[in-house]
C-alpha cells in the first residue's frame, strides 16, 4: 500500500449476495498491494454461508448492526451489534444472520474479493433471468480461490462438520461490552476491537465516536498504514496535499510517512484499521480507560500527544487544521 487512496460510498463495487443482500468491495488487493481487502455487506435475516474453510486468508468480521450466529471450529458464538471475530486461515467456520445485519469484513492477505466477484453479480450489470447463488456456484468460486466448502448452511442448532484443522493462529471473538474503551479527543470514545496480540501482529482495529469539532493534529505514522471508514456523520480528512470530505461509506487509505489529519464536522462514528498492529499502544498512552476514575484536570493536550507519538513511532507535525485549510507538507 504505497499510494494514498480515497473513495466515497458511491464508488464502491456492489455485488448481489447471499439471501438477496448486497456485498460492497471497499478495498481490493489492487489498492493495497495485496496486503488486505475490505468488504461491507447488508444481509437480511436468514442469509447464511455454507460451512467452509480458507487456505490463504485470515478473515475478520465486525457486526455493525443486527445479530448473527457464527460457528468457529467447535465453538458457536451468538454475535450482536459491535461483536468482532478474528478467524485464522485453516479454521472451519460459517454464519447465519438472525436479524437484518450490516457486516464489515477484512481478509488478509487480499484475494477474497475474487471469490465474492466469482459467486456474486455486479449490480451495475443486467440481471440474467436464471441468475442464482447456489451451492454449486459457491463451491466453484471457492475452489478457484483457495477455499473449501465443507457443507451446506447450518440450522441454528447445527454443528460444523468435523475436519482436520490446519489453523495457523488462534481464533478470537468478543462482544461489544468486552472491548477496551478509552476517552479520546474532543470527549469522544475509542474502542479497541482488535490488537496485534489478537492478529499475530498483522493489524489492529478501532471504532470511534467523536462529536462535531473534534480534530487531530497533523501527524504521520512511521510504520503503519491506516484505513478509516466513515460509518455515520461527516468529517474532513487531510491526506498529504489532498483534502477529502467524508460522509457515511467513504474511506481513506494513508501509507506510512504521509502527513494526515482530520476534523469532524458532524457527530461521527468511524472504523479504523492499522497494519501492522501496534498502534493500540499509542491510544492507550494518550486515552483514558473509562473503567478508571477520571483524574481531576485530566485532558488530552498536544504535549501528551507528542510524548506518546515519539514513544510509539508517530510524529506530530502541527496543530489541527481549520476545516478549509490545506496542510503544509514537510
Amino acid at each position: 500500500m504505497t499510494h494514498p487512496y480515497a473513495a466515497s460510498a458511491e464508488e464502491h463495487q456492489e455485488l448481489e449476495w447471499l439471501g438477496g443482500g448486497v456485498m460492497r468491495v471497499l478495498l481490493d488487493g489492487e489498492r493495497t498491494g495485496g496486503r488486505l481487502a475490505m468488504f461491507r455487506s447488508q444481509a437480511p435475516a436468514g442469509a447464511a454461508s455454507p460451512a467452509h474453510v480458507h487456505s490463504r486468508e485470515d478473515e475478520i468480521f465486525v457486526l455493525l448492526r443486527g445479530s448473527a450466529v457464527f460457528w468457529i471450529g467447535a465453538r458457536r458464538f451468538e454475535a450482536g451489534e459491535g461483536s468482532v471475530a478474528f478467524l485464522p486461515r485453516g479454521v472451519p467456520h460459517a454464519y447465519r444472520i438472525t436479524e437484518d445485519a450490516d457486516l464489515f469484513a477484512v481478509s488478509t492477505p487480499a484475494g477474497l474479493e475474487n471469490f465474492f466477484r466469482g459467486a456474486g453479480r455486479d449490480l451495475r450489470t443486467p440481471r440474467p433471468a436464471a441468475f442464482e447463488i447456489t451451492p454449486a456456484t459457491m463451491a466453484a468460486a471457492a475452489a478457484a480461490n483457495g477455499q473449501t466448502v465443507l457443507g451446506p448452511p447450518l440450522p441454528l442448532d447445527g454443528v460444523l462438520p468435523r475436519t482436520g484443522s490446519d489453523a495457523t493462529g488462534v481464533p478470537y471473538v468478543a462482544r461489544a461490552e468486552a472491548h477496551e474503551t478509552l476517552e479520546w479527543i474532543g470527549g469522544g470514545l475509542l474502542r479497541i476491537l482488535l490488537t496485534a496480540e489478537h492478529t499475530g501482529g498483522q493489524l489492529a482495529m478501532f471504532r470511534s465516536s467523536a462529536p462535531a469539532g473534534a480534530a487531530s493534529p497533523v501527524y504521520a505514522h512511521a510504520h503503519e498504514h491506516e484505513i478509516i471508514l466513515m460509518l455515520s456523520g461527516s468529517g474532513v480528512y487531510w491526506v498529504g496535499e489532498h483534502r477529502h470530505e467524508l460522509r457515511p461509506g467513504g474511506l481513506v487509505l494513508v501509507p506510512p510517512g504521509v502527513p494526515m489529519a482530520h476534523r469532524i464536522t458532524e457527530d461521527a462514528e468511524t472504523l479504523a484499521l492499522t497494519t501492522p498492529g501496534g498502534l493500540e499502544a499509542f491510544f492507550r498512552t494518550v486515552g483514558r480507560d473509562v473503567r478508571a476514575p477520571r483524574p481531576h484536570g485530566w485532558e488530552i493536550d498536544r504535549a501528551l500527544l507528542g510524548r506518546a507519538a515519539g514513544a510509539t513511532g508517530q510524529t506530530v507535525l502541527g496543530p489541527p487544521p481549520d476545516v478549509d485549510d490545506l496542510i503544509a507538507l514537510p
